[in-house]
């Protein structure tokens, strides 16, 4: 019998189509638990084995990334304003 995890993701919008693709590729078991308009995310619990933990990391690394460009964005945001 194969173990599963279970693990809620909030996922930008703006990356959820290639976070889907990856889901459906790979056939994880997931579930939309809330999308939030305000933080334009999508929760979605995922359900995987250990044989999926790249797939998990990947998705994880894909988040953390547009986080960061986010981040990026802001910091010009406010260089824009201070100027």
């Amino acid at each position: 019998m194969t173990k599963l995890t279970r693990q809620v993701f909030d996922i930008p919008a703006n990356i959820m189509l290639d976070v889907c693709n990856l889901i459906c590729e790979h056939e994880l078991e997931h579930t939309i638990m809330e999308v939030d308009e305000d933080e334009d995310t999508i929760s979605l619990e995922l359900q995987y084995s250990k044989q999926d933990r790249n797939v998990i990391h990947r998705i994880e690394d894909m988040i953390v990334d547009n986080s960061d460009e986010e981040d990026d964005e802001d910091e010009e945001d406010d260089d824009d304003q201070n100027e």
